[in-house]
């Protein structure tokens, strides 16, 4: 293992404090009642993680395979045979014999192959449980994000149904303007193309929707029908919440699932190396066994039935087998190795997606303030519209306009907000919660 890995674990285990844990009324189940029951139920009615479970089973199963080589091997052998002597100045002298035997069999001494490989099942299990863990994690992280945008899909459906059947009303206003001769033509059609492009709009968002919708019910099993409805909690979080920017300079070499992989892997390759190198080395069984045989007596062609009872050791030395030991050495080496370097990879590129993290999770913050502030402006801008178009100043495609800009300013700045919670979601992951371990330094 090269210097940098042993820096890293080093690190790994003198930092178990740091981390981080979004606070609980700042996750996006606190404020959608549908996500939180799908986050409660996904375990069990997930597509995704029924693979892993039959992961952990087979693994169980190994172990119990692994286990069954070190122990004891008890069989019998019964035996029936027809023979036919031709003696001396005789005729064929013709018989049956039969030969009973029960036999047990035990490892003596194989210099720790079954033992590792008894070892390698153990830690497959335990693998197997911290993979299923890790892809809990990934699918709760996926599902919040799924959700919130289905949020984002849903407010915009709603504004863009709104601006529809606000477009329709200036289609009529129009027309009565022109038959008053308040109007234009030109007006008109003006009119009649935004309601079309409101249209398309509104049905394009609509497919995008059921989209999402699928994909979150294929993700998580959940059956209900999706309500997707914003309360009056989450508009006032959006309105006044002020994300943190004070982030620490600490940052996961990975999520301590995946490392712990990662390291339990590169044990299992050094148990394969252990099992390769006894291949070619003399084994050592305990035997015993109880058997019954037949003996002729020298005279009269009489046979005297044997009850015989052994107990004894047996070596057996395979010598040579085509450098297959020697290649199963190699390979399990080489996949130490490998998995070596994956650790130092993502270490490296864990670092860079954080600190790339945490710029974004800062900007995010400044343009949040910034919609919040465009929130204002726009609310200016139409309350003022809505007093010219009253006074006749301004025609209703203007009008329309102010609308348009208040609901694209709302809606980036429900956008922004779900950005930062998806964001500062993964962010607690790469960390790991507090106290959990997995964290290295790196620099701002």
């Amino acid at each position: 293992m090269n210097v940098l890995i042993q820096l890293a674990l080093v690190v790994i285990c003198i930092l178990p404090l740091l981390g981080y844990e979004v606070p609980e009324n700042e996750r996006a189940e606190y404020f959608f009642e549908e996500l939180a029951v799908s986050l409660e139920k996904v375990d069990n009615y997930s597509p995704v993680l029924k693979s892993q479970n039959y992961d952990l089973e087979i693994a169980q199963f190994d172990k119990i395979v692994a286990q069954a080589d070190r122990g004891f091997r008890i069989g019998l052998n019964v035996a029936g045979q027809s023979i036919h002597e031709d003696r001396p100045n005789e005729d064929f002298y013709h018989r049956y014999r039969t030969l009973n035997q029960v036999f047990i069999k035990k490892p003596v001494f194989h210099w720790g192959a079954l033992k590792a490989r008894e070892e390698i099942a153990k830690l497959k299990i335990v693998a197997a449980q911290k993979s299923l863990g890790y892809q809990k994690r990934v699918l709760h992280g996926d599902l919040r994000e799924a959700y919130l945008r289905l949020i984002t899909l849903k407010y915009r459906s709603d504004l863009a149904n709104e601006q529809l059947k606000l477009a329709e009303q200036n289609v009529n206003s129009a027309n009565e303007r022109l038959k008053v001769g308040l109007g234009s033509s030109l007006a008109v059609e003006e009119a009649r193309a935004e309601k079309l492009n409101r249209e398309i709009l509104y049905s394009e968002t609509l497919i995008s929707l059921q989209r999402e919708k699928t994909s979150f019910v294929s993700l998580s099993g959940y059956s209900l029908p999706l309500n997707l409805e914003i309360s009056q909690k989450f508009t006032t979080f959006c309105s006044e919440y002020i994300p943190n920017t004070e982030f620490q300079i600490f940052a996961g070499s990975l999520s301590s699932e995946e490392l712990e992989l990662l390291k339990l892997q590169s044990s299992i390759e050094d148990q394969e190396v252990l099992v390769a190198d006894a291949s070619l080395k003399p084994k050592i069984n305990l035997t015993s066994s109880y058997f019954q045989d037949q003996v002729d007596l020298a005279e009269g062609g009489q046979n005297l039935d044997r009850n015989n009872f052994l107990i004894g050791l047996e070596a057996n030395w395979l010598i040579w087998d085509a450098q297959k030991s020697k290649a199963q050495k190699k390979a399990a080496l080489a996949r130490k190795g490998k998995v070596d370097h994956q650790i130092e990879t993502k270490t490296r590129e864990q670092r860079e997606m954080v600190n790339s993290m945490v710029s974004e999770l800062r900007s995010i913050k400044e343009r949040i303030l910034l919609t919040r502030k465009l929130i204002s402006v726009a609310q200016s801008r139409f309350d003022k519209s809505s007093t010219e178009l009253s006074l006749n100043r301004i025609s209703p495609n203007e009008h329309f306009l102010s609308v348009v800009s208040l609901d694209l300013a709302r809606l980036n700045n429900l956008e922004m907000v779900c950005r930062y919670m998806v964001l500062i979601d993964q962010y607690e992951f790469a960390l790991g919660l507090p106290n959990s371990g997995g964290m290295i330094a790196v620099g701002k």
